[in-house]
């Protein structure tokens, strides 16, 4: 049994915290507003058990894993619970959104931190209750930790898999979130929106940018395939809404910085042009100042 702490248990943190609860972990989740049970409203992956939950750093000591499940704008205002949770024998594993998961690593008190590639299709419906619609899975590096995580989610219902090509995991999902994420919150609508034929065009093209960048990162990932992912998507009849359209509806502010700012940081870096990401990146800065 590990001691396993979750900062954020929103829409993905209170799954993973739930099941690792239910394979007889001892964990914590760190939040803002109690609740008493984790509550995972799922056809494939159902749950209802006691949780424990605390609303005070200072109620907290170190753990053996701290989960970031805060999503990426959110990292430094929960800094004093990195701070309370992390002691010499910490390790972090940092679940969000982006490429740049070293951005927790000014408060975790040198506890050495774990990217992870996230797929769960969750939404938050009350403190400690969740829709859950796809998913449930981690992919980490294989090195160095990969192993041992491994073990930590080897009993329970949620899945992490190792990778020893995990830039291409990364990169993948990043060019997701960039079209996806990007376009469902600009519109307002579902995931259906891709399938018009204008939102099509904007969604290859967003995609196409992505690889670009990610082949030039030496992923596993081809921008003349750009048009078939996208098309795949928007014929498989999936529905679901993103984080940044329920962000966005709900007049929160959206992580579109860790995720389109990311990708332009590095189109920066490497002097490739993405005009479209730099687009909509734009639009969806310029929708956030208004909230």
């Amino acid at each position: 049994m590990a001691r396993i702490a979750v900062v954020g248990p929103g829409s993905v943190g209170l799954f993973f915290a739930g099941h690792l609860a239910a394979a007889g972990h001892d964990v914590v989740s760190c939040a803002r507003r109690p609740f008493d049970r984790y509550v995972i409203e799922s056809d494939e992956f159902p749950l209802d058990i006691e949780a424990n939950v605390v609303t005070e750093p200072a109620d907290v000591s170190p753990v053996d894993w701290v989960l970031v499940a805060v999503k990426a704008h959110q990292t430094e205002g929960a800094a004093e619970w990195f701070t309370a949770l992390c002691g010499p024998d910490t390790r972090v594993l940092v679940v969000q959104n982006g490429i740049e998961h070293d951005r927790v690593d000014p408060f975790i008190n040198g506890a050495p931190s774990v990217p992870a590639v996230v797929y769960c299709g969750a939404e938050l419906v009350e403190p400690g209750r969740i829709a859950h619609s796809s998913s449930g899975r981690l992919i980490v590096p294989s090195e160095p930790f990969g192993a041992e995580l491994a073990d930590l989610f080897e009993n329970s219902q949620a899945e992490l898999a190792p990778s020893d090509n995990f830039a291409t995991h990364q990169w993948r999902k990043l060019s997701m979130n960039v079209m996806a994420n990007g376009l469902t919150a600009l519109t307002g609508r579902r995931m259906s929106v891709i399938a018009e034929p204008g939102i099509r065009e904007i969604a290859v093209a967003l995609v196409r940018e992505c690889w670009q960048l990610a082949q030039a990162e030496g992923a596993d990932l081809d921008p003349d395939q750009a048009e078939t992912i996208v098309d795949r998507i928007a014929t498989s009849g999936r529905d679901g809404g993103t984080s940044m359209l329920y962000d966005t509806l709900a007049g929160r502010p959206t992580e579109h910085d860790a995720i389109h700012g990311a990708a332009l940081r590095r189109a920066d870096q490497l002097g490739i042009d993405t005009s479209t990401i730099r687009f909509v990146h734009s639009l969806l800065d310029a929708r956030t100042s208004t909230l």
